[in-house]
């Protein structure tokens, strides 16, 4: 059994109980002398709804039409053309035209195409043949797809009935209608009460339709008109692209810029994290750069750079290469000194790592050094500082001084050594404006080393992400300051192979050249004009 039989008997049977149901009510009302209670009740209801309707009529109310303007590229041709397709549709719309004949849509399709052709070839006699055969059938294809998804999305049982069976069925409503229409005419003389009322009903009824279906007619023509003026702008605007699948690509100027960040992304991945190690005298920064290392580099390996800071490569499981800048120490009143002399590599620093004695209730220098480091930074033109991980030293020399029984709990101090080590860490955040996260408490004794590996590693690893976002906005200075002399030297090289260029082409022509063509005796022909 075919698809559509099954629905159409589907159909049937769920449509046969409610037949039954209104026969038999009818019936029932009949038996009840009720029926023409019933007749007049509907008839009453009609009427008050088609009052109400001619009322919401002299109000005017505006149809809710179809708007394509936003998929229309705002251009000052576009915006023209489309006046001209609403133009069109209102006078269209409001001429009550015969939906059922061809002709109509043939020709409002030739309005609208000529129209919009004439705001982009105004000059041409046949605007309306200013169309490439390929760009037609795009647009062709298109509006088939557009047509064909709005059929099986909105128009029910599109899928299942054929063409056929719409004409049988559009064949089979002309004849009931005249079979209904005798039925009328012969109830007049049998039930004239019935009748009237009937009829009445039927006037009602067929002007609420009349007025609700030419509304519809009005929003039909008019979404008809509009979807064939979008077309036509694309049409006749050269926006309309054949071949969708090359924007899948991009343009060759792009393509280059891509690769060129790619380069650079690349290049920024590749560039080694730069740690700079300051603090105090005799903060322990050696001792840190040695517990970080896991060996003693401080003393050894030594390979000098600037003047007042010593350079090493710093390779570890989880962290990216890094260079590692240990400073020289810096006092109460030689801070300024050193800056001077580490101004430039310190602003090329990406993590500043601050070694900070427990011991040493001196913030001042500390607190003058991470101003001076703000200052460089602004003065060699980057906003963002690095991130600033205090290394907090010498704790086992915190009160009371006997006590060595690490871990400690410094998040929920309990013993009076813990608590000294919280305290002390307060202490700093609060004299350099801080967060407690960025201070680790370690011990750099040889042989008592406490907290490397547990604390300050991982609060240096929670650096990492602004971390290399310094290190990003450092590559990229670097790099528009090569590419600024890069392209200055492409340019100039570029110019003076045109000038070259010229000045040759000058030369091959000039007179002087020319007098290398000779005679036989050695003499240009120019000397000797024919007689």
């Amino acid at each position: 059994m075919r698809m559509k039989t099954r629905w159409l008997l589907h159909l049937a049977v769920i449509m046969a109980p409610f037949s039954i149901l209104l026969a038999a009510g009818a019936y029932w009302l009949w038996l009840q002398h009720m029926l023409i209670l019933w007749l007049v009740a509907s008839t009453i209801l009609g009427a008050l709804w088609w009052l109400i309707n001619r009322y919401l009529n002299r109000l005017d109310l505006e149809l809710e039409l179809l708007d394509i303007s936003e998929s229309v590229e705002k251009t000052v041709q576009n915006k023209r053309a489309y006046e001209k397709i609403e133009h069109i549709s209102a006078l269209r719309r409001n001429s009550n035209p015969d939906l059922a004949a061809s002709e109509f849509y043939m020709q409002t399709l030739l309005e609208v195409m000529q129209a919009v052709a004439e705001q982009y070839y105004p000059q041409r006699k046949d605007a309306l043949l200013e169309i490439k055969a390929p760009h037609l059938l795009k647009v062709i294809e298109m509006f088939a797809q557009e047509l064909r998804v709005a059929l099986s999305d909105n128009v029910p049982g599109s899928h299942i009935f054929s063409l056929n069976d719409i004409a049988r069925t559009h064949r089979f409503a002309n004849r009931w209608g005249e079979l209904y229409r005798l039925f009328r005419i012969v109830s007049v003389g049998l039930d004239p009460v019935s009748a009237m009322i009937r009829e009445i009903r039927i006037l009602t009824t067929d002007s609420l339709l009349s007025h609700s279906t030419d509304d519809l007619k009005r929003w039909l023509i008019d979404a008809y008109i509009k979807k064939i003026g979008y077309y036509a702008i694309e049409l006749y605007s050269g926006k309309l692209v054949l071949d969708e699948a090359m924007f899948a690509n991009p343009t060759r100027q792009s393509q280059q810029e891509l690769d060129s960040i790619k380069h650079r992304e690349a290049t920024v991945s590749a560039e080694p994290l730069r740690i700079l190690v300051l603090g105090q005298t005799n903060a322990g920064k050696s001792s840190l750069i040695n517990a970080l290392f896991g060996a003693i580099k401080a003393k050894t390996d030594v390979t000098p750079t600037t003047e007042g800071i010593t350079s090493y490569l710093l390779e570890r499981s989880g962290l990216e290469t890094a260079i590692i800048l240990d400073c020289e120490g810096y006092g109460s009143d030689d801070f300024r000194h050193l800056y001077s002399k580490t101004s430039e590599e310190i602003s090329r620093s990406d993590i500043i790592l601050l070694a900070i004695s427990a011991t040493n209730a001196a913030r001042d220098p500390d607190k003058k050094m991470l101003q001076a480091i703000q200052h460089c930074f602004a003065a060699y033109g980057r906003n963002t500082i690095p991130p600033i991980v205090v290394a907090l030293t010498h704790i086992d020399q915190l009160r009371p001084l006997r006590e060595w029984l690490p871990p400690y709990d410094v998040i929920d101090p309990c013993g009076a050594k813990a608590q000294a080590i919280r305290l002390m860490m307060d202490v700093v955040t609060t004299e350099l404006g801080l967060n407690i996260d960025q201070i680790a408490p370690v011990n750099l004794k040889q042989g008592f080393e406490y907290n490397v590996e547990e604390g300050l590693v991982p609060t240096i690893f929670q650096q990492l992400g602004q971390a290399k976002q310094v290190r990003y906005l450092r590559c990229l200075k670097e790099y528009h300051k090569e590419d600024h002399w890069r392209r200055l030297w492409k340019q100039s090289k570029r110019a003076g192979q045109f000038i070259a260029k010229k000045s040759f082409s000058v030369f091959d022509k000039s007179p002087v050249a020319l007098s290398g063509d000779t005679g036989q005796n050695g003499e240009s022909p120019l000397t000797h004009p024919a007689y």
